[in-house]
């Protein structure tokens, strides 16, 4: 039996949940959860940590992505890729800044999601470097 490396995903849009959820488990890796708010995400995650974790940066709820995954980090030292439609200078700067973290420029490319994931899992490791924020498809 294929032990397939669990993927948590915060999406506050059901319908692109859905279709990243597609993605994830075609490229051979389990969803092990999904939330939809930061505060949601960060209890799931820390009750049960996965292997890698994809978060949307602007959540409905108030807080971002960028709250949850500090939130996490305080906690847990799980490899995040943030996904955004806006990832400007600013937000750049502060996922370097977190480390063990990449960025994806939404619409994901199906194989730009399979590098992302593939580089979180090779960082996984506590002994694994902690590497800055690094960009990945898009434009």
């Amino acid at each position: 039996m294929e032990i397939r490396p669990d993927v948590f995903l915060v999406e506050d849009d059901q319908l692109l949940a859905s279709a990243l959820s597609v993605q994830i488990e075609m490229l051979g890796y389990r969803v092990a959860g999904t939330a939809d708010t930061a505060q949601c995400a960060v209890d799931a995650v820390l009750a049960c940590p996965p292997h890698v974790v994809i978060m949307d940066i602007n959540l409905s709820g108030g807080e971002t992505g960028l709250d949850a995954a500090r939130a996490i980090r305080r906690e847990c030292e799980v490899p995040i890729i943030f996904y955004t439609a806006c990832g400007g200078p600013a937000v750049r700067e502060q996922i370097a800044q977190m480390g063990n973290a990449q960025l994806l420029e939404k619409p994901v490319p199906e194989d730009a999601l399979g590098e992302a994931l593939s580089n979180s899992l090779s960082w996984h490791s506590p002994r694994a470097p902690v590497l800055a924020a690094r960009r990945i498809g898009g434009k």
